[in-house]
């Protein structure tokens, strides 16, 4: 089996660490670090022996690259065991430590956050209750007033007997066999506890299960640091789709901006500018925090950060500036970007370039900032790790996942298709309508026209495979009003399709995908761009470079799909407008349920 490991069924020592790391390696694919067995080798006799008749846990995963050292279990409640042996501890801040001349996560810090996840996101929370110590082994001079520490084993086992009767393995199951989904996106949170997140916000998102990750906590303290001692310098961070760029990026604004630094936050996405503008509504003495948040690139105006025409003027002498989303920028906003202010910060994901002239690449980004600091962030929080690995084996070249550990499903016709996500909103999960941009090219001007339906009969492209089906559903337009609405949940979600552009950096419950006829599969993958209806880009768009041939285009339409596939926390429904691409899709998704 994978992680967690059930230590109570283990008579060894020598098997506890066998079954360990066997675990381990069927989790990630590879084998534990030296270090790693070594502190199992040392504690899981110990730990076992003092737990007595109650079961026991080790290495329970949260989320995707962190773990809970061990979970002791009683009938309704568990207690979470963050185990350091650490010699030499020092603390920094309230996140973060220098344990054996090295940076590490403050382990209370991290203990709140894998309970905050356990109580919000783990389905084992609905009957069991989560406490939790930190037993520093090597160590007796760290403190905390915010958990409870131990430094013997008398004070391990006196917390331990505190917990209640001894569980049994049916009281275990629920961990193991228990999954995590985070059941509130990162825009409803913001939005409804805006009011107290200048005051802190690291312990606002700590207590709903958003506290940072050791990755994302070492970024922010470096970012923080280099602002403190007034260095210039630049931090590339790479993220795959779901790994918090977006709520790291947000944390540092707030950070930043309540500790008396001008700081701004860019994107290019208006959808999620317009959004993030609503949602961060606060006043920090005179300034809004809404304000802070601003193009790095606009087009024909050339207004953004990046570009020529910026107002410098308003925003000088800038200590921060985060770009969100950055692999969205072309090269010569890259180059300006670099000027605007002393910390940089970005985020990118070139998975998720959209248009033939976005640049956001890491060989960009070093072209022009060759002295950048590189971190990454590699926990996948949105959607499970085997279901990105699904999607690229499904459109790239990626090797077959295990197993899909998602709820995702077809639907051959449009209306049980529709149902489906109505009966999920009918459940109190949010749901949203995503679309292929394809069919119809969208009209602001006269949003009932022809040229703005997406889903039904006629359409503008001529296709009639919804004629006679009662479903007519208009694209979503305008950024500056609809778009905030919908995602805020403030707009009946099947009323109006979203486009990829809608759709970067938003998340949801479930997501329902118009898969389009511009991505058909026919004994391999094409692209039919006769079908595309987007012209954004002009010369540089998907389907001007389609059209001539242009081998980019099938680096773009993949990561149109893989941004549109990975939006729902918890599932996807899918509906494809090309039947025989859904029976391709289908006869994957059965063979790797097998």
């Amino acid at each position: 089996m994978n992680l967690p490991v059930f230590l109570s069924h283990s008579d060894t020592e020598d098997s506890m660490v066998s079954e360990l790391i066997s675990g381990y390696e069927r989790q990630y694919g590879e084998k534990p670090p030296v270090e790693q067995i070594a502190v199992w080798k040392s504690l899981n006799k110990t730990i076992k022996k003092v737990s007595g008749k109650y079961p026991l846990l080790a290495e329970l995963p949260i989320f995707s690259t962190e773990r809970a050292d061990y979970i002791i279990v009683d009938t309704v409640r568990s207690l979470v065991i963050e185990a350091k042996g650490w010699h030499n501890v020092k603390q920094l801040n309230e996140r973060v430590v220098i344990a054996d001349s090295e940076d590490h996560i403050d382990p209370c810090y991290q203990l709140i956050g894998y309970l905050s996840k356990l109580r919000y996101f783990h389905s084992s929370a609905n009957n069991m209750k989560y406490n939790g110590i930190v037993y520093m082994y090597n160590n007796n001079t760290y403190t905390s007033n915010r958990c409870t520490v131990v430094n013997t084993l008398d004070q391990l086992k006196s917390e331990i007997e505190k917990i209640g009767p001894p569980g049994n393995d049916q009281n275990a199951d629920g961990i193991i066999n228990g999954t995590f989904h985070i059941n509130e996106d990162l825009i409803s949170l913001l939005k409804e506890n805006n009011r107290d997140l200048l005051n802190n916000v690291s312990n606002v998102l700590l207590g709903r299960g958003y506290g940072l990750t050791e990755e994302q906590t070492l970024l922010v303290n470096k970012i923080m640091e280099a602002l403190k001692s007034n260095q210039d310098k630049t931090f590339l961070v790479q993220g795959e789709s779901g790994s918090g760029k977006t709520l790291v990026a947000v944390q540092l604004l707030i950070e930043a901006v309540s500790n008396h630094y001008n700081a701004i936050l860019g994107y290019r996405n208006n959808r999620l500018l317009n959004t993030l503008r609503q949602v961060l509504e606060i006043k920090n003495g005179t300034i809004n925090l809404s304000s802070l948040i601003r193009f790095y690139s606009t087009g024909w105006r050339r207004t953004g950060i990046g570009e020529e025409n910026f107002d410098s003027k308003i925003f000088k002498d800038m200590d921060l500036i985060i770009y969100d989303e950055a692999q969205r920028m072309t090269e010569s906003v890259i180059e300006t970007t670099k000027k605007r202010s002393r910390v940089k910060v970005y985020f990118y994901d070139d998975k998720q370039i959209l248009i033939g002239d976005e640049s956001g690449t890491r060989e960009n980004f070093l072209k022009y900032n060759g002295s950048a600091i590189e971190m990454g962030l590699k926990s996948a929080f949105r959607v499970p790790g085997e279901y990105l690995k699904f999607i690229d084996y499904l459109i790239s070249d990626g090797s077959k996942p295990e197993g899909l550990e998602y709820d995702i499903k077809i639907h051959d016709d449009i209306l049980q298709f529709l149902e489906d996500l109505k009966s999920k909103q009918a459940n109190s999960k949010k749901i949203a309508l995503l679309c292929a941009f394809t069919e119809s090219s969208g009209d602001r001007e006269n949003p009932k026209g022809i040229k703005n339906l997406r889903i039904g009969y006629p359409l503008q492209s001529g296709f009639d495979l919804y004629r006679g089906i009662d479903v007519n559903i208009p694209w979503l337009m305008n950024e500056k009003t609809e778009y905030p609405l919908y995602w805020q949940g403030k707009i009946e979600p099947l009323s109006h399709c979203a486009s990829v552009y809608g759709t970067q950096g938003f998340e949801t419950d479930y997501s329902g995908l118009v898969w389009g006829r511009d991505f058909v599969w026919r004994d391999g993958w094409e692209i039919q761009w006769e079908h595309i209806t987007d012209a954004i880009g002009q010369n540089n768009s998907i389907k001007s470079l389609a059209k001539s041939g242009d081998s980019k285009a099938y680096d773009l339409i993949r990561n149109r799909y893989y941004v549109l596939l990975t939006r729902g926390i918890l599932g996807q429904r899918l509906f494809f407008e090309d039947k025989l691409t859904g029976d391709h899709v289908k006869s994957i998704i059965n063979d790797i349920n097998k």
